[in-house]
């Protein structure tokens, strides 16, 4: 109908009816253009709000499983430490075999800190993330996850360390039942430890207690990492937190 009376007033000659009916024709775009922009608008803001909901559950459970890993972590070097006062340089007589053999046991657990990030590379691949409208996030989480690599590949030089090198120190002296038998089964007053006459070669080896050495070293700087990283999850989670209140 518009169409036709421009038509109309064309053939008039009335140019300011036509002048008249451009402007309502422009203003009918430009306001359709300003519908569509506050309706992607509030998409968007409706994607990040969810994104963000995801992000903070996400990382308060890999908080969690950090927090876990950590505690191993730290089981582990005190294990090596305790190992290395119990075995050298001169091994004590009055150590009985199943504190021995449990801290051995110990030493051999490498705990691996695997996090959840299936909601992080979910909005990465579907570019939902880049709707988040706060830097700091983003920084935070290209940060969160180089220390991320770092930590990883501590643990792969403590995998190759633990199952490689002191394992295999171990098997040269001692099998691993008879490490769990002496764990498990010894009493605890059986002194002098039968485990340490039986296995004197190991218990005063310096190459032993320098793998031992290396291992605590190594789980230490682990430690750090993980304790850097347990703060910034802690941050990222507080970014997060802010962003949404400022969406509600």
């Amino acid at each position: 109908m518009l169409l036709r009376r421009i038509t109309k007033h064309v053939k008039n000659e009335n140019w300011f009816a036509v002048f008249i009916d451009f402007v309502i024709v422009v203003i009918g775009v430009l306001f359709a253009f300003q519908v569509t922009e506050w309706n992607n608008q509030r998409a968007n803001h409706t994607a990040e709000y969810r994104a963000l909901e995801r992000l903070i559950i996400e990382y308060e459970e890999n908080l969690t499983i950090l927090a876990i890993t950590k505690t191993g972590s730290v089981n582990t070097s005190l294990a090596a430490d305790k190992l290395i006062t119990m075995i050298a340089p001169e091994p004590d007589p009055n150590i009985n075999d199943k504190n021995i053999g449990k801290t051995i046991l110990d030493v051999l657990i490498n705990p691996k800190f695997e996090p959840n990030l299936g909601v992080t590379k979910s909005l990465q691949s579907s570019g939902v993330l880049t709707l988040i409208q706060n830097q700091d996030i983003h920084r935070e989480l290209s940060s969160w996850q180089s220390d991320m690599e770092v930590i990883n590949d501590w643990q792969e030089i403590e995998r190759m360390h633990g199952e490689e090198l002191v394992l295999g120190l171990l098997y040269e002296y001692i099998s691993l039942p008879n490490i769990t038998h002496h764990a498990s089964n010894a009493k605890q007053d059986a002194n002098p430890s039968k485990m340490t006459s039986d296995y004197q070669g190991l218990f005063s080896s310096k190459r032993f207690e320098g793998l031992l050495d290396n291992r605590s070293y190594n789980y230490q700087s682990l430690l750090e990492s993980m304790t850097k990283l347990e703060a910034k999850t802690h941050n990222l989670i507080k970014l997060f937190k802010a962003r949404k209140r400022e969406l509600e």
